[in-house]
């Protein structure tokens, strides 16, 4: 893909999605602040991390065909959980961002074992950003801006918990990632 390519994808965005990654690029800012992080890079992965979010089941598997995405048995019942990879395999392609914004936007929606501080600060973004309505989503913001780990850990187990509730089966890589935040030092 082109860079011209991707602002195309980006423009095509429902006003609904663009609004809700202009909230995410907004937590992302202030994370990337009080954490250190890159701000071109959090700029990058607030951006692009939906960018495939609106695409059909049968366009996702396509795309991750197309791009030699690996699609595991969780992916190929829920292709939703495909849009990170297939937007960071654009990005990619396209020369914008690095191999860090790339597995930032890649494990948004999973969480990953041995993710960057950008990739948890982007999975906490996304989870906090103020569109999103659950009773834990103030605090937890409030809580990113000072433990970034905890903060992700704390959300990984809610959105473990908000999948199991719902009947649907936590990507192994979020069980991953949970059980790893949960040992001392991560």
């Amino acid at each position: 893909m082109t860079e011209a390519e991707i602002a195309e994808r980006y423009n095509s965005l429902s006003a609904h999605r663009r609004e809700h990654c202009e909230r995410v690029a907004e937590v992302m800012a202030r994370l990337a602040e009080r954490h250190g992080l890159d701000r071109r890079a959090a700029y990058w992965a607030a951006h692009g991390h939906d960018l495939a979010r609106e695409m059909t089941r049968p366009g996702l598997l396509g795309e991750a065909e197309r791009w030699g995405i690996a699609v595991d048995p969780t992916a190929r019942q829920e292709p939703i959980l495909l849009h990170g990879p297939v937007a960071a395999a654009w990005l990619e392609s396209a020369g914008l961002g690095t191999p860090e914004v790339w597995d930032a936007i890649r494990y948004h929606t999973t969480g990953n074992v041995g993710l960057s501080p950008l990739g948890k600060a982007l999975f906490v973004a996304d989870g906090v950003e103020p569109g999103r309505r659950y009773g834990e989503r103030a605090e937890l913001a409030a809580y990113a801006e000072t433990d970034l780990d905890g903060a992700y850990s704390r959300l990984l187990a809610h959105t473990a918990a908000y999948l199991r509730v719902r009947g649907l089966a936590p990507h192994p890589l979020l069980l991953a990632a949970l059980q790893e935040s949960a040992v001392p030092g991560h």
